[in-house]
């Protein structure tokens, strides 16, 4: 199974991913929900967010990353971590594995 990957968020995050073949869709806190909803009805099997793209929109966010396409991955921003994605990853981690095995 193929698919292709999206990486929606602040074009200096974003940027880099260009050259190993990811699309990407910078944003702004204005644009992130209406770019997002592009994308993952454009049929992107992955879609990585930036976190500090994901705080303006928290609620939806968590509402598209119920259904099982695409996966949406957070990924780190630039500055100071709010830990969303390691946030993020870890309650994925837990669902899946059924315990949390990155417990601090």
């Amino acid at each position: 199974m193929t698919g292709k990957i999206a990486a929606v968020g602040e074009p200096d995050i974003i940027e880099p991913l260009k050259m190993v073949g990811v699309d990407i869709f910078p944003v702004t806190k204005e644009t992130v929900k209406e770019v997002l909803t592009s994308v993952v009805n454009q049929g992107y099997a992955v879609v990585l967010i930036g976190e500090n793209s994901i705080e303006e929109i928290e609620d939806y966010f968590l509402k598209l990353s119920m259904r099982p396409m695409p996966s949406l991955v957070p990924i780190p921003g630039k500055g100071k971590s709010k830990n969303y994605a390691y946030k993020r990853l870890r309650e994925l981690i837990k669902k899946a594995v059924g315990t949390d095995i990155l417990k601090e």
